[in-house]
């Protein structure tokens, strides 16, 4: 396979980025990594396709490797999945590393990943391929193996429902027809699409899966996680919260994943900016740009229940507005880094989901909607451009959205149909 077909095939980063990989795997790399990790709660989509399709996703993973002209090809898998780890050792042989890692949080980033199976230090500022790595999800590489347009999603269905599984649903399906086939437990609930810790609330329950839908978690009204989704719905709640509760104990920091790899992330300062900013001159730490968004600070480590990640996340946002960017220079490993990171067990104790079964065997369900609404933005960077009319009939694999632009992405049709609507955002099919 070439380079222009995982283009005109339409795969982007399945884990949830969304960069589309034709542009990514546009480099020479000496390394290239699966990340196998899974890293958020109650998710096991990738596991799944590991168990059901390693194949596939092997041969995705060797067709990245001999496209990019990579030397070495590793699978970074938490040492807690022994089967898989046994499966994929047994059919990788000698052109593959199966490299098991601890089961912490945020194992599946790829500055962590990057460090924990080669060694290897991503500096602040820099991509993955500043030191020769390209790092690729395990669906993404199913796609690439599979060798067709990606039409379908696999999802994690968790939380409060009575059986958790792992589906494939057509792009375009709605959440609430994904979960009208599970039986919710909560009388009351909330839903989260993602995942606990990076994921968003989805208020809209008639919003589409795409291509980057990983998780659909159903939490009840009144849970821990809901109270602090709810708490810090906007930056000025972040804003406020910060300015009158911070007590720069330093937690958020201390225990920040970026922070013990070395990079210059200080959530603390994020924080005490928020508290003596003014508008018309905004207090900023370049370190910000270094955040990786994984919410441990605001989720796990602030004993105030405050929003460290949240005040990051406005730096982040000045700092793109300002340029500025970082200019100290080469950085190490905190010498606290082996003792400080946070086992995923303990995270779940924290965000109260031990209650929840965590298990996603795969199962296949008759989710067959009548009408999908298949999204033109469903990727980083410039919308498709519809290609389809009104009344066109289309088959599924059909292009129906062409890529714009140097960074984007082909949109097809996730099932044969009668184009009934267009619009700059996505695209209805009717069966």
């Amino acid at each position: 396979m070439e380079l222009s077909e995982i283009e005109r095939l339409g795969v982007i980063g399945a884990g949830g980025a969304g960069f589309p990989t034709h542009v990514k795997l546009n480099s020479k790399p000496d390394t290239v990594i699966m990340n196998a990790a899974e890293c958020e709660p109650l998710l096991h989509k990738d596991m799944e396709l590991l168990q059901h399709y390693s194949d596939e996703v092997l041969r995705g993973f060797r067709t990245i490797k001999q496209i990019t002209g990579a030397q070495r090809a590793i699978v970074g898998i938490k040492e807690r999945h022994q089967t898989e780890i046994d499966l994929l050792r047994s059919k990788a042989s000698s052109d593959i590393e199966v490299v098991p890692i601890e089961d912490v949080y945020p194992a599946g980033d790829e500055v962590t990943l990057i460090y924990m199976t080669t060694k290897k230090l991503v500096q602040p500022g820099d991509l993955p391929i500043s030191i020769g790595c390209v790092v690729q999800n395990v669906e993404t590489l199913y796609n690439i193996g599979v060798g067709k347009a990606v039409v379908e999603k696999f999802i994690s269905v968790a939380g409060a429902v009575e059986e958790p599984a792992t589906v494939r649903v057509p792009v375009g399906t709605t959440f609430a027809e994904v979960l009208s086939h599970f039986e919710i437990t909560a009388p009351d609930y909330v839903v989260r699409s993602g995942g606990l810790m990076m994921g968003a609330v989805e208020y809209d329950l008639d919003k589409s899966v795409s291509k980057r839908t990983g998780a659909l978690i159903v939490l009840p009204a009144d849970h821990y996680c809901v109270t602090m989704y709810e708490r810090f719905k906007t930056d000025h709640d972040t804003d406020r919260i910060a300015k009158a509760g911070c007590d720069q104990c330093n937690m958020c920091t201390e225990l920040c994943p970026r922070y013990l790899l070395g990079q210059p992330v200080r959530p603390e300062t994020a924080m005490r900016n928020r508290m003596f900013t003014r508008e018309d001159y905004p207090m900023v730490n370049p370190g910000s740009a270094s955040c990786c968004e994984c919410n441990l600070c605001t989720m796990y480590s602030c004993p105030e229940g405050l929003d460290p990640r949240g005040a990051t996340v406005i730096e982040k946002h000045l700092l793109r507005t300002q340029n500025t960017k970082w200019t100290g220079g080469p950085l190490s490993v905190h010498p606290m880094y082996e003792y400080r990171r946070v086992p995923t067990k303990k995270l779940m104790q924290r965000l109260d989901v031990l209650k929840f079964k965590d298990e996603g065997p795969l199962k296949k369900l008759d989710i067959d909607p009548k009408t999908v609404r298949v999204p033109l933005d469903q990727h980083i960077g410039a919308p498709a451009e519809p290609i389809v009319r009104k009344g066109q009939s289309v088959r599924k694999y059909d292009l129906i959205g062409k890529a714009a632009g140097k960074v984007s992405g082909n949109v097809h049709a996730s099932m044969d149909g009668v184009i009934k609507e267009i619009s700059k955002n996505d695209v209805v099919i009717e069966r």
